[in-house]
């Protein structure tokens, strides 16, 4: 093995130790509340380690915002993948994200990080890494004629931004389960309306 691949190998795993701890602590105590000693030190690398893969504590929760959505995303498709049509596909990407919001990585992702972040920079993590996927749900819905709306950008912004405001919703109120429970019918209810009149289950 390469002395290149082996540091690549190593950095990789720094990477992922320091990422995993900074979730834990960030979850549990918040992002004002987290030492970055307390994280070098469940990583167990040193605190000049994680200035090197990460000079800032604002990056670090950046890639922890970053690890917390490929995590959604897998989610989404391991769920999408147990449908049967592409209409029912559709509503599970939506549906399985507000039935893990009352998870604390979902606090962290939609009630922390846009302080911690700053509001434009979450908002363009957000939009750069979900509107492609759904306006790909949506373009497959339009193929199949059984989307009542075009497959615009714009419808896709408004389920994403609707999608985000219950996500917050349920993750941060005082009994996120007892929520999420309220919001579901609800949410779901709204998707399936925007099926075309008389399509058929594909």
């Amino acid at each position: 093995m390469s002395t290149r691949r082996t540091n690549e190998e190593r950095t990789r795993t720094t990477r992922r130790a320091l990422i995993s701890a900074a979730r834990q602590r960030f979850e549990a105590d918040g992002y004002p509340g987290t030492n970055l000693d307390h994280i070098a030190e469940l990583a167990g690398v040193t605190k000049g380690a994680l200035y090197h893969h990460f000079p800032t504590k604002r990056a670090l929760y950046e890639a922890v915002v970053l690890d917390i959505q490929d995590e959604l995303y897998e989610h989404f498709d391991q769920r999408a993948k147990k449908t049967e049509s592409a209409w029912d596909k559709f509503v599970e990407v939506f549906i399985s994200f507000i039935e893990v919001a009352p998870e604390p990585g979902i606090r962290l992702l939609m009630v922390e990080a846009p302080a911690a972040l700053g509001f434009q920079r979450w908002h363009d993590i957000v939009d750069q890494r979900s509107l492609p996927g759904i306006i790909d749900l949506l373009e497959g819905l339009q193929a199949e004629g059984d989307l009542a709306f075009e497959a615009t950008s714009e419808l896709a912004r408004v389920l994403l931004a609707i999608s985000n405001v219950l996500g917050t919703l349920v993750s941060q109120d005082d009994d996120p389960r007892t929520a999420r429970s309220a919001v579901l019918p609800v949410w779901e209810h709204f998707l399936r309306s925007l099926r075309a009149p008389g399509s058929r289950d594909t």
